[in-house]
């Protein structure tokens, strides 16, 4: 590992441990102490994971390992997957600066899903930058271009925690938005990115691979994992989680067969083929879980629970410190209102 500091900003690279992950950190025994160091910066840290492709640690809510975007060099510019919230703008254009460019710079935009996490800062930056080009799926598009359903949605959910949240959420300009197609190439940043429909944690989501590097940036289809961990999580939040489309779009990752996987929540992992495997069978042990607890009258806070539980004892020794950069990604109540309606709409709860 390199950790060097540029304008007080935290520049590592990076290989992958034995457990698949791109952490940045020297041999186990000396992980613990890394993390404590890692908790101390109060600036966000970038990792080029691939040639060319750096990972902007975003800290949303203030926490590390959380919320990833993506910077993609090109020959002839530079690329952006995923935004976040406009709450991490200020963070996102830092973390652009440490890897060396500007946020001006910036010519190319991809989200893979339009959820606020992921996407609710695109309108904010193709405002602020008026020569850059974005991709959408075909599905999320017009929520881009007027977001208030996404935002009445999200409200209904966040209530008055809106605002801290996701700040302010501006329309996307229609006439530098551009809907994806399945397994047709687009350029971002002068570099080809072929993506593809991956629908079951959303109907409008889509995984980016990088042919140069055989990275596949996974959005959260390929579910979520704090670095220096080996669990993977499959989030479940509503409205419109697919069970059998999230697993015809793990077995289609499997098929694309990258050499590793980006994650948004978090990072790059190699061990591409047992952690979809974790992320596959974690929505059968969640879907179990809300059988057990939802289907004979349980409540939202107590399913919560339930999968709390579930959650810290699969990591073992590793919760507390990745609990909350965990929460941060996934808070779990959403994933009891998401399986309360996969229930609902299979027949299994009644409505």
């Amino acid at each position: 590992m390199v950790r060097v500091v540029v304008d007080n900003m935290v520049v590592t690279t990076i290989v992958p441990d034995k457990s698949g992950s791109c952490t940045g950190s020297p041999a186990r025994q000396s992980e613990k102490r890394m993390q404590e160091l890692d908790r101390m910066d109060d600036q966000p840290r970038v990792t080029e994971v691939a040639d060319g492709i750096f990972a902007i640690d975003t800290l949303f809510q203030g926490q590390q390992g959380s919320v990833a975007a993506y910077l993609v060099v090109g020959p002839d510019g530079l690329g952006l997957v995923e935004t976040g919230p406009s709450t991490v703008s200020t963070a996102l254009a830092a973390g652009v600066t440490a890897a060396g460019y500007a946020i001006d710079d910036i010519t190319d935009i991809v989200v893979t899903h339009i959820h606020l996490d992921h996407a609710g800062a695109l309108g904010g930056l193709m405002q602020q930058l008026e020569h850059v080009q974005a991709w959408v799926h075909p599905v999320g598009l017009p929520h881009m271009v007027n977001p208030e359903k996404l935002v009445n949605s999200a409200s209904r959910i966040y209530g008055e925690r809106m605002e801290q949240l996701w700040g302010e959420i501006i329309p996307a300009p229609e006439d530098r938005l551009h809907a994806t197609e399945h397994r047709v190439p687009i350029i971002v940043g002068g570099r080809m990115l072929v993506p593809f429909d991956t629908p079951g944690h959303a109907s409008h989501h889509i995984a980016l691979l990088d042919e140069q590097t055989g990275s596949l940036f996974t959005g959260d289809v390929a579910g979520v994992r704090v670095q220096g961990t080996s669990l993977a999580i499959p989030p479940m939040p509503p409205p419109d989680i697919d069970l059998d489309a999230w697993n015809r779009s793990i077995d289609l990752m499997l098929e694309i067969a990258p050499q590793r996987i980006m994650l948004t929540h978090f990072g790059s992992f190699t061990d591409v083929e047992t952690h979809l495997a974790m992320v596959r069978d974690g929505i059968e042990a969640q879907m179990s879980i809300g059988r057990e607890v939802l289907v004979p009258g349980g409540t939202d806070e107590e399913m919560t629970e339930r999968l709390e539980a579930w959650v810290r004892q699969r990591l073992g020794n590793d919760a507390e410190a990745a609990w909350g950069a965990l929460d941060a990604a996934n808070p779990l109540f959403m994933g009891a209102l998401g399986i309360r309606r996969v229930l609902r709409k299979a027949g299994e709860l009644e409505a």
